[in-house]
């Protein structure tokens, strides 16, 4: 009890003496081109995840996650600013990545460490830490891994795409600028991601339910998981409307499991680790059968109706 007393009559001292940027573990990283020992084999996992040594995926944000999420655990296993036994510094062993792919490993590097260098030929470089910041309204001056993260629609209309950018986990954000008279995205609805849309500029139609109303710059529409709602937003007023679109999933983006219903298209889709589906709207029936004959044998038919079955684990069969 006295050792406890001291300890916590000394720690205000030690915490005048030295500045939270001392007490909290100040990390480095060193993106190598060659092999060290303990180093993270990200060479070998870009390789496995992209099937490419050199290029990072163009388009959608999506398939970057998985090795994004890779490296965030490695990280979690090395650097830390809270993690005590963390020694200072992580090596990361990489291919001969092109400008914008080393931006965007460089990018997730910087959240774990204040230093990031690269190591080429033995010559390391100077502090490379990218800022966690991305413009969502300046489309013409992109910097390194934002370029190939643009998709542009047959339609005109472009999205941005700033996870994993922004780091991965359980948000996904993008920038949408839709074209006259075209959408953002079908009329959906998720049954786990809660969706926000931020109107960044312009005017147009938000489709919610069966309602529809008017959304101007500035507008933020909320989405949440659980009701079902089914959202659509509309450049229908004459104007191009910039919306910034986040979506946040109840486990890591774009892999949990979530149902996404549309009800103009008369489907659902069944997306998520484990999950990849439509089933027609049409097919789908009330519970009540299920339960009344939960103990009889029979086997569901593709129009929703039953035919008699001996099934294991069951005497009974349906008749009626």
């Amino acid at each position: 009890m006295t050792q406890l007393r001291d300890l916590f009559q000394d720690l205000p001292r030690a915490i005048l003496k030295t500045s939270w940027l001392e007490v909290l573990m100040n990390m480095k990283i060193v993106l190598d081109d060659q092999v060290t020992e303990r180093s993270v084999r990200a060479d070998l996992a870009w390789e496995l995840f992209f099937k490419s040594k050199t290029e990072m995926p163009k388009g959608h944000g999506e398939p970057l996650l998985p090795f994004a999420n890779w490296f965030w655990d490695e990280m979690g296993q090395r650097a830390g600013r809270l993690m005590k036994y963390s020694k200072g510094e992580a090596t990361v062993t990489i291919p001969p990545l092109a400008p914008e792919a080393l931006d965007f490993v460089v990018r997730l590097a910087s959240f774990w460490a204040d230093e990031v260098y690269l190591r080429k030929g033995g010559s390391l470089s100077g502090n490379m830490w990218r800022r966690p910041v991305v413009n969502v309204l300046d489309d013409d001056t992109l910097e390194g891994a934002e370029r190939p993260l643009t998709s542009r629609k047959e339609t005109g209309s472009i999205d941005r795409f700033l996870m994993p950018l922004l780091g991965p986990g359980r948000a996904f954000f993008r920038v949408r600028l839709v074209e006259k008279d075209e959408s953002a995205a079908r009329f959906h609805s998720h049954s786990h991601v809660d969706e926000y849309y931020l109107i960044l500029s312009g005017k147009g139609t938000l489709r919610y339910n069966g309602s529809e109303t008017e959304v101007k710059a500035g507008d933020l529409v909320g989405k949440p998981a659980g009701p079902e709602v089914a959202t659509q937003l509309i450049a229908d007023r004459g104007e191009r409307l910039r919306i910034l679109d986040m979506e946040i999933w109840h486990d890591r983006a774009q892999v949990s499991k979530d149902i996404i219903v549309n009800p103009d298209f008369k489907e659902l889709l069944l997306s998520g680790s484990g999950w990849a589906a439509i089933v027609p709207e049409e097919s789908l029936i009330t519970p009540e059968d299920f339960f009344r004959h939960y103990n009889q044998g029979y086997k569901r038919t593709r129009d929703g109706g039953w035919v008699t079955s001996r099934n294991r684990g069951h005497k009974r069969t349906r008749e009626e």
